[in-house]
This record gives structure tokens, C-alpha cells and sequence, in this order.
């Protein structure tokens, strides 16, 4: 069987983006190139590698999974079950706090997960310092090989929110968990059978780790330091409320490419 005639035969399917996924991983060849190679035969060993694939995505387990990567605002990253699977949001993230960090600063991300935020930032901003962290030493594996993988160097620690160190931060960023208990019983199945409750449950009505994070963040940033969060659609006032409590001012209230609340910024 021919690349072309594989393809001709899921083309109907709603996962076809994710099977020509697939062939891609198993012919490593970038998803632009692939119409390229349509003439190509295609050996027993690697249809029985690829049906092997196509079963499990069948069952809905997630194609960056299957493959081990994910794509993330141009970056190649290792992932697993251990992380979440990077979203789209996380880089509208990324973007609003490029242009508050300034030069040279030095960027606390807490919660890393596989490493995307921190990652991204170093290699956009080669000039910053990043220290990240996560409380999953099984996060933190992945995390430190995306960042060889992209060539950054980052402090990593396995600390639950904050690294037990001196330093003091010019910028916090955080995409923590905050998917309520109620919220996650309702979250699509592939979600809750594949990716890691730890990286999405969070109490108090998804919204302990903001509190936390709010909490003692004063002592933890500079004077002028800066903290910026992804959150969920629903959250956005009562973050805010959070925040003064603490003392923070609100500086950004932005909503992602679908219109949906989704970044709050604090001085």
C-alpha cells in the first residue's frame, strides 16, 4: 500500500489531521512534506506500526501521546502522560507577558509541567533567567529534557509552588491547575483518562493555587515585580477579588483567540 492510498482511505475520518499525524512519526518527515511522498510504498512492519497507532487512537487516546511530542508556538516538546498536552491558550500567555518582562530579567514559572512556558520564553528571550517548578518529579524529567532538547538553560526544582531558595523574582508566570472537582467531572473522557488530574484538579473551586500563589508572592518578587495567569473562563472575577485581598492591582485583563476570559496580569 502507497502513503497516498492509506491517506485516501481515512480521509472521511474526523481524526484524519491525527493519522496523517501518525504516518508522519513513522516516516519521520515534517506534516508539510508528506503529501510529497504519496507514491511511496509503505512496508508491512511500518502498516503494522501505524494500525497499532490508529487502534489506540481509536480509543481516544490523545496523538501527541501516541507520537511522544507536541508542537508548541513553533517549539518541538516531549510529552507523556505525565504532563498535560500544550494547549493554544498557553501561548496567548506567553505573548502578553513578553511585553511586560523587561531586559534581563529574571522569570519564576511555577507549575511547569513539560517545560513549554519556561522553554519558549528562554528561546525567544535568551537574555532572561528562568527558574521553574513543579511538584511532579515525573514533570520535571520532561521539562528538563525539553529544555536540552532547545538548548535553554533552566534552574529546575520539584517544590510545591515555590523553590525553597533566596532569589528574588522580577516575574512570576503560571498556568496553574484550576478545574474544580465539579468542573472535572464533567471534562470530555479522553481528557480524564489520559492527562493528569494533578496538572488539572484544583480545590476551592479550581481556585486554591491562585490563593496560594497570591498569598506569597509579595515576599517572593521584587518591588516592581510582575505576576501573570492563565485561568479558567469562569474564574476571572474571583481571582481578581483574590488578588486585592492581597494587595495586588489588577494591570491586564485580556480573553484568548475565542473571546473567552483567560489572562489576568497583577503588580
Amino acid at each position: 500500500m502507497t502513503v497516498g492510498a492509506l491517506l485516501n482511505k481515512y480521509r472521511k475520518e474526523a481524526e484524519y489531521h491525527d493519522i496523517s499525524l501518525l504516518l508522519c512519526e513513522l516516516l519521520d518527515c515534517p506534516f508539510l512534506t508528506l503529501s510529497l511522498r504519496k507514491e511511496e510504498e509503505l512496508s508491512d512492519r511500518l502498516l503494522e506500526n501505524f494500525y497499532t497507532n490508529y487502534a489506540r487512537l481509536r480509543n481516544k487516546e490523545p496523538v501527541q501521546y501516541i507520537i511522544g511530542k507536541a508542537c508548541f508556538y513553533g517549539l518541538e516538546f516531549s510529552v507523556s502522560p505525565e504532563v498535560l498536552i500544550p494547549r493554544p491558550e498557553t501561548e496567548g500567555l506567553i505573548e502578553l507577558a513578553l511585553q511586560f518582562i523587561p531586559e534581563n530579567a529574571k522569570v519564576l514559572d511555577i507549575g511547569t509541567g513539560s517545560g513549554t512556558i519556561a522553554v519558549t520564553l528562554k528561546t525567544l528571550r535568551p537574555d532572561l533567567t528562568l527558574v521553574a517548578t513543579d511538584i511532579s518529579a515525573s514533570a520535571l524529567k520532561i521539562a528538563k529534557q525539553n529544555a536540552d532538547y532547545n538548548n535553554c538553560a533552566i534552574s529546575f526544582y520539584q517544590t510545591d509552588l515555590y523553590p525553597e531558595t533566596e532569589d528574588s523574582f522580577d516575574f512570576i508566570i503560571s498556568n496553574p491547575p484550576y478545574i474544580s472537582p465539579s468542573d472535572y467531572a464533567k471534562l470530555d473522557t479522553r481528557i480524564k483518562e489520559y492527562e493528569p488530574k494533578l496538572a488539572l484538579w484544583a480545590e476551592e473551586n479550581g481556585l486554591i493555587f491562585y490563593r496560594r500563589i497570591l498569598k506569597e508572592a509579595k515576599s517572593k518578587l521584587k518591588p516592581e515585580g510582575l505576576i501573570f495567569f492563565e485561568h479558567g473562563d469562569e474564574q476571572r472575577q474571583n481571582i481578581i477579588h483574590l488578588a486585592e485581598t492581597y494587595g495586588w492591582e489588577t494591570i491586564l485583563i485580556k480573553d484568548d483567540l475565542a473571546g473567552y476570559p483567560r489572562y489576568l496580569g497583577f503588580k
